[in-house]
């Protein structure tokens, strides 16, 4: 009797389990570096710039913003046809110094085909300036942008010849005058005198061909 009580002893000490702690995850405490996008600050400075003219029966609105030292860039021109919205063309990489230099107007028949187009300052130096010219489509309503206007400086336009013109100074000795004339829907230099650095070029087309003398 004596040795079965230290032998049920052991037994009952060796079915006891120790309860060891559980060990706990390792948890990475840095939180996560959220990407943070580069938002473009809004442009709380500028203040909106419009112009409207009425003709053609339609209603021209030159609309865009003005900076505080009064730079102007353009947006869009919307077209109102008995005030509901006819055509929206947007011209936002236009932009002038001040309100001075706005060229905006619908008075000249830049192909002269009888109907008025749109003409938009699209730069302007000291002693010149060029403008784009939209220009009335008879079939559509509408007006399209004729992009070879858009580089004659000082633009002029002779209504008997059906001609335009161009005259302008690079410098005090640097002198262009030209001219230009629509064959067949596209526009064509006819003529060029030009002195540069004491040279001096005349151009003129003859039998579809330019001629420089």
């Amino acid at each position: 009797m004596n040795r079965i009580f230290p032998l049920i002893l052991i037994v009952l000490c060796s079915c006891i389990k120790k309860t060891e702690p559980k060990e706990e995850p390792i948890v990475n405490k840095a939180a996560p570096v959220q990407q943070v996008e580069n938002v473009q600050a809004e442009d709380t400075a500028s203040v909106p710039f419009s112009q409207s003219l009425k003709g053609n029966g339609f209603t021209y609105t030159l609309k865009g913003l003005e900076s505080p030292d009064g730079e102007i860039s353009f947006k869009s021109i919307s077209i109102f046809n008995k005030n509901k919205l006819h055509q929206k063309i947007i011209v936002d990489t236009i932009s002038v110094l001040n309100e001075r230099e706005v060229i905006f107007n619908i008075d000249n028949d830049a192909n002269f085909d009888g109907y008025n187009d749109i003409e938009l300052i699209n730069w302007a130096g000291n002693y010149a300036s060029s403008s784009s010219f939209w220009l009335y489509n008879q079939k559509s309503r509408k007006y399209d942008h004729y992009k070879p206007l858009d580089t004659i400086q000082n633009i002029g336009f002779d209504r008997k010849r059906k001609e335009i013109t161009s005259s302008y100074h690079v410098g005090p000795v640097n002198t262009y005058s030209k001219t230009y004339q629509w064959e067949k829907g596209k526009l064509l230099m006819m003529s060029a005198h030009i002195i540069e650095e004491g040279d001096e070029i005349h151009m003129y087309r003859k039998n579809g061909k330019m001629v420089v003398e």
